[in-house]
Formats: structure tokens, C-alpha cells, sequence
């Protein structure tokens, strides 16, 4: 194996185990943390939070795609659950993003129990598409 393949082989493993970290950190760990220490005033924190949390997921899946190929292009040709479960993980992030959020913040309080179902079921599909990705690369 070259120091290239063994190079992009770590940064698709580093990106996808740190965008996964990131998700099940904040999930599971920050945000109920949040919303049982500040009660009323969390929504603030966690909205502020949210735009930069979706960003950093799709640079985190974008750099594990460009990765993957070139791991493709300097070793025989890897399979497509990578970059097929790393951009279904992008796209669930965008969407949050560029569409979610934005609705979010037009409609105020009076519909954050949808965009909240919305957003919980994203990062869920997000969740198991980059474990499947990050499973996928280790074959």
C-alpha cells in the first residue's frame, strides 16, 4: 500500500468517524444536556448551534466523497457505499441547512414540533447513512 492510499484511507476514516462523533455527541449528549440545564432559554443556544453543526457535517461528508475517489483512482475501484451513504448524510444536512432552518426561524415557536420531527428524523437517517459509510470503508 503507498503512503497516498494509506493517506486517503484515513482521512475517509477521520472525516466519517469525526462527523459521526460530532452527531452523536451533540444528540445524544449536548443538546438534551442543554435543554435540561437552561429549560426555556436552550432553543436559543441549539439554534445558534444548528447552522454550523449542519455546515460542518456536509464538509465532513464532502471531504470523505472526494477522499473515496481518490482512494479509487489510487487503488483498484473501492465500492459506491461510501460515497453513496456519505452523500446521503450530505444531503440530509443540506436540506437541514438551507431549507430546514430557514422555515424554522420563519415560522417562530408556533411550528417548532414539526420542524423539530423534521430535523430529529434528518439527523436520523444522517446518523445511520455515515455509521453504514463508515462500516463500508472498512471493507
Amino acid at each position: 500500500m503507498s503512503l497516498a492510499t494509506a493517506l486517503a484511507g484515513f482521512v475517509v476514516d477521520a472525516s466519517l468517524g469525526s462527523w459521526l462523533g460530532a452527531m452523536a455527541f451533540f444528540s445524544f449528549v449536548a443538546a438534551p444536556t442543554t435543554f435540561r440545564v437552561l429549560d426555556d432559554d436552550a432553543g436559543r443556544v441549539v439554534n445558534a448551534i444548528f447552522p454550523t453543526y449542519y455546515v460542518v457535517g456536509v464538509a465532513l461528508g464532502a471531504l470523505a466523497v472526494v477522499a473515496w475517489a481518490a482512494l479509487g483512482a489510487l487503488s483498484a475501484a473501492p465500492s459506491l457505499g461510501v460515497p453513496a451513504m456519505a452523500l446521503v448524510g450530505v444531503l440530509c444536512h443540506a436540506y437541514a441547512r438551507w431549507a430546514l432552518v430557514p422555515k424554522m426561524e420563519a415560522a417562530g415557536d408556533d411550528a417548532f414540533a414539526t420542524y423539530h420531527k423534521q430535523s430529529v428524523g434528518l439527523n436520523g437517517v444522517a446518523i445511520l447513512a455515515v455509521t453504514l459509510a463508515l462500516l463500508a470503508a472498512q471493507f
